[in-house]
């Protein structure tokens, strides 16, 4: 039990420092935007503005999705709890965030040959000069991540051990 809440603080840590790269990487989207639309009334387009959107969005939403999960922060729905009680929900909710790490590592490994594929090819975004190589691995390594923390929440929740709720 001592291991596992020394593995829990450790993987709340990183979760909390990804949430803090998102949000970080969500501030400057806001400031890229403000500026783009201001600029564009002067009529000095920023090119590539939506291409820089869509990898800082990639970012914002990989690196989030281990925090939500973490924090209970995802849209949860209870049907189950209401007729499920003790231990046969505790094995069903073990059972369900362990297959959902399972998926979700499947998910992060596919990612990663897609992102030596893209590095193979060269593919890029459209108006700048950025290769889509390094966002495929940021969606994998969020993916990574998250499994992770399902598998810890499947382990605390086998173990008995209450979920983390909030920051």
């Amino acid at each position: 039990m001592k291991n596992l809440e020394a593995v829990s603080r450790t993987v709340g840590g990183g979760v909390r420092i990804l949430a803090l790269a998102s949000g970080i990487m969500l501030l400057g989207l806001m400031l890229l935007t403000v500026v783009a639309v201001t600029v564009r009334k002067f009529n000095f387009p920023i090119t590539g503005t939506q291409d820089l959107s869509e990898a800082g969005l990639t970012i914002v939403v990989f690196f989030a999705m281990a925090y939500s999960g973490w924090t209970g922060g995802h849209i949860a729905v209870d049907l189950i709890s209401g007729v499920l009680k003790g231990r046969g929900l505790r094995i069903l909710d073990t059972m369900s965030r362990f297959l959902s790490a399972v998926f979700f590592a499947i998910v992060s490994w596919q990612t990663v040959l897609q992102g030596l594929d893209a590095l193979e090819v060269g593919d890029g975004f459209n108006l700048i000069a950025l290769p889509h190589y390094p966002f495929f691995f940021v969606v994998a390594f969020g993916c990574g991540f998250y499994a992770l923390v399902l598998l810890v929440l499947s382990v605390r929740s086998a173990c008995g051990v209450e979920d983390t709720k909030g920051p």
